[in-house]
């Protein structure tokens, strides 16, 4: 209903009509609706229109003009029921625009879905390049868009139509604010002023109302003109005003005046001058913001020349003695549409306003643009249930927190049945919570001591600090933004995480978990075995998993030592590698880094050996139940031990689960202890040796010694006797394959001339442990079970080497 802004307040005028034309005949009617019309009285001309059809209801010319009207007079409802009964009716196309009036009357009541239908019905059958197609095409995208809006409110937000009487009445208040404990706000008033219309139109005034008690007319209020849209400065100090008048039966003009305080109240008014108060122009909608210099900024609203089209937001400078400058027009936020009601808030140097220039829900929205770095930010339209598919105006946030706006949404006050009245309404801003929660890698155990911080993003400077004392948490109030937060403590690496509130759970709280590593550095030094001499030249591996590298470090030509951060690594194991030297290699358990107090170094020594391929043995390698090829009979296999390995291990929370599922208490914690440690020392170990193995096994081979690698396998007895000796024939070959696929087949050529064999000697289940369930019924002991678990392997237990 844009009667607000282009008069600069709505007139609702029920009882302008009695009286007002003695027509009796349907033509006498329309002609009186169609001078309503062009004098814009919008609800005068839904009342004429509405006598034509109760005499002539098969006048379907007249319904879509009453539709017409009840659209721009804002009644949604009523235009909505005429447009689809002079659709229904148009069998031959005489009202081809009668789609596009439907789907726009559909998008005001935020009926999205069907206001996209009937505008693509209609762009299905219009000219291309229209300006009506080319508006429906607009309008689809901004219903398209209007639904994501709608679909994602801000929970956050509370608003309230303010109470019947005091203030809102069946008339139309707006332009509310809080002045102390008092509120101000314009008022439509069915009084006696003089108008010389008959019947005579109601008045504009502001009212006050002090501490929740009924409304009073303010002192300043002009007795025959409309008197709105009060604007006091920070200090209170000075007040600047609207007087209009009516130029219409219902259009109205207006200027802005000046008062100031003084010790007997306010000061009679003075008009601006002609630089703010165009002739035959309106200027309206003032609010007065503080400048840093001493003077104050006036921000109003007008469709003087000069300005981007339609009514537009300029601002200028003035004195407290009511001394102005030359006014600017804000191009950067002005369309070319209607661009009214600004409001500038000073904590966040952001201005409000409403628009219809913009991407809308439906009418008049509300958007608001920071200034920063000396210009106006990218508009940002402000959350459901703010703005609605009505006219949403008059943003105005108060110094509680709290938001005074003016809105003809569906719960406000209605004189023709669905349409007219604006009222005001309270946003009230509900707290968001964000807990944040401080974890330590690798076990994510709870990390008290935690100083979390919290910053909006991108602003650097942080906006909140608090410490989480004994505890792992902090609490913190929050709004719609993007947040940046830093968990920090000595002697551990901070986590970061990004946070956006754009989409809020129904509870409105956040949980954010952060991760601190601790800072653990591990010193190794490496000395040669037999003299015990600091050997340099060393290069050291960590392994936190089979065959995959976490870091290296070499100590460097004139060092025997190498550090290294192991922070954060559940278990690891650390070899020592020298070309001509065996390597040598250390486990450190889990056990031992939680020992470890962070921001602490712990020591390993290391002792390598001249090269000697028999220094490795035994190597002991685990396979998973059946593997490699299950369910077969064959006596090879393509697969290499490493895989059969890395997938055995993927498995390790599986055999857990099912070994300890029916134990409990002490029993359970240590079966799950045992079987866990089988799996990261024993199955991982003897893969690290196996990969050391082969790393120097090259160096025997091209020194041209002839090597015998000798292998034997064993199967749990689950399986027969014969199909398990298959099994353990598989696993051996798994072996072998290893080896000639080791490092992209770099042992191929020695397997192909002899140099290179590894020999065989499966076992079965005939070398299976005493003990060993080969119930297939029993899973749980018969495949799960730690003594299964190690039946199922292969032991390389010999190196036999031969010089040419």
């Amino acid at each position: 209903m844009n009667k607000l802004t282009g008069a600069t307040f709505i007139v609702c005028s029920i009882a302008m009509l009695a009286g007002r034309a003695g027509a009796q005949t349907p033509r006498a009617y329309e002609n009186a609706a169609n001078n309503a019309m062009e004098a814009k009285d919008y609800y005068a001309a839904m009342q004429y229109f509405g006598k034509v059809l109760e005499m002539e209801p098969a006048r379907f010319d007249v319904s879509y003009r009453y539709a017409d009207a009840a659209r721009q007079f804002g009644a949604y409802g009523q235009a909505e029921v005429l447009l689809q009964q002079t659709l229904e009716a148009d069998k031959n196309g005489k009202f081809p625009d009668a789609p596009f009036r439907l789907a726009n009357v559909k998008k005001y009541l935020g009926k999205y879905d069907e206001a996209i239908r009937l505008y693509r019905r209609f762009t299905a059958s219009a000219a291309m390049g229209s300006p009506l197609r080319k508006l429906a095409e607009q309008d689809i995208e901004q219903c398209v868009w209007a639904l994501e809006r709608l679909n994602n409110p801000d929970n956050s937000i509370l608003v309230e139509r303010l109470p019947d009487e005091t203030p809102n009445t069946a008339q139309s208040e707006f332009a509310a604010t809080m002045r102390g404990n008092t509120l101000v706000y314009s008022s439509f008033r069915e009084i006696e002023w003089g108008d010389k219309n008959y019947p005579g139109r109601p008045i504009v005034k502001v009212m006050e109302s002090r501490e929740g008690t009924d409304g009073v007319p303010a002192g300043f209020n002009d007795v025959k003109r409309h008197t709105a849209n009060t604007a006091f400065s920070p200090d209170g100090k000075v007040m600047i005003f609207n007087k209009c008048d009516y130029v219409d039966v219902g259009a109205i003009s207006c200027e802005l005046y000046f008062a100031s305080e003084t010790a007997a109240g306010w000061s009679a008014p003075l008009k601006l001058p002609e630089t703010i108060n165009t002739p035959g122009f309106t200027t309206t909608q003032p609010h007065i913001r503080a400048t840093e210099n001493g003077y104050y900024e006036l921000y109003f609203v007008s469709n003087r020349p000069g300005g981007q089209g339609g009514l537009d937001i300029w601002k200028a400078l003035f004195s407290a003695a009511g001394n102005f400058g030359k006014p600017e027009n804000l191009a950067a936020l002005n369309t070319p549409q209607d661009d009214a009601t600004p409001f500038f808030d000073e904590p966040d140097k952001t201005l409000y306003f409403s628009t219809t220039g913009r991407q809308t829900i439906g009418g008049f929205d509300i958007y608001k643009s920071a200034w920063k770095d000396n210009a106006w930010q990218e508009p940002e339209h402000l959350d459901v249930p703010l703005n609605s598919s009505y006219d949403d105006l008059y943003f105005a946030l108060q110094n509680d927190g709290t938001v005074l706006f003016t809105s003809n949404r569906e719960a406000s006050a209605t004189v023709a049945d669905d349409a007219c009245c604006f009222d005001i309404y309270k946003a009230t801003y509900l707290p968001i919570e964000l807990k944040t929660l401080a974890f330590a890698n690798p076990d994510e155990d709870p990390l008290a001591g935690v100083v979390f911080t919290l910053t909006e993003a991108p602003d650097a400077a942080p906006s909140a600090t608090k410490f989480s004392g004994d505890k792992n948490e902090a609490d913190f109030a929050i709004r719609r933004e993007q947040y940046t937060v830093i968990a920090q403590k000595e002697f551990y690496t901070p986590d970061t995480v990004y946070l956006s509130t754009n989409t809020l759970p129904a509870d409105r709280k956040f949980v954010e978990k952060l991760f601190l590593t601790p800072q653990i550095a591990l010193a190794v030094k490496t000395y040669h075995e037999w003299t015990k001499d600091p050997l340099f030249d060393v290069l050291v591996r960590i392994y936190e998993t089979p065959g995959v590298k976490s870091n290296q470090k070499n100590t460097g030509a004139n060092s025997n030592e190498s550090k290294m951060e192991v922070g954060g690594l559940r278990m690891f194991t650390v070899i020592a590698e020298k070309p001509g030297f065996l390597p040598d290699t250390a486990v450190v358990t889990a056990e031992e880094l939680k020992a470890i107090k962070a921001g602490s170094t712990m020591y390993k020594n290391l002792f390598l050996s001249p090269a000697n391929m028999s220094a490795y043995l035994p190597i002991t390698l685990f396979f998973d139940n059946d593997q490699p090829d299950p369910r077969t009979r064959y006596t090879t296999t393509s697969q290499t031990y490493e895989q059969t390995v890395e997938r055995y291990m993927t498995r390790r929370e599986i055999f857990l689960e099912r070994y300890t599922a029916h134990l409990q208490g002490a029993e359970k914690e240590s079966a799950v202890l045992q079987l866990g440690k089988f799996f990261d020392e024993e199955v991982q170990t003897g893969y690290v040796k196996l990969e050391a193995f082969a790393g120097n096994l090259g160096l025997f081979l091209k020194g041209g010694s002839n090597i015998e690698i000798m292998v034997k396998a064993f199967a749990s007895p689950l399986a027969s006797s014969d199909y398990n000796m298959a099994l353990t024939q598989r696993r051996i070959a798994s072996v072998r394959n290893y080896f000639r696929k080791f490092d992209n087949g770099v042992f191929e050529q020695y397997v192909r001339n002899g140099q290179l064999k590894v020999s065989t000697l499966p076992l079965g289940e005939s070398a299976a442990a005493p003990g060993v369930s080969d119930d297939a019924r029993d899973k749980r002991r018969s495949v799960f079970s730690l003594e299964a678990s190690r039946e199922r392997r292969a032991e390389i237990i010999e190196v036999r080497m031969f010089k040419n």
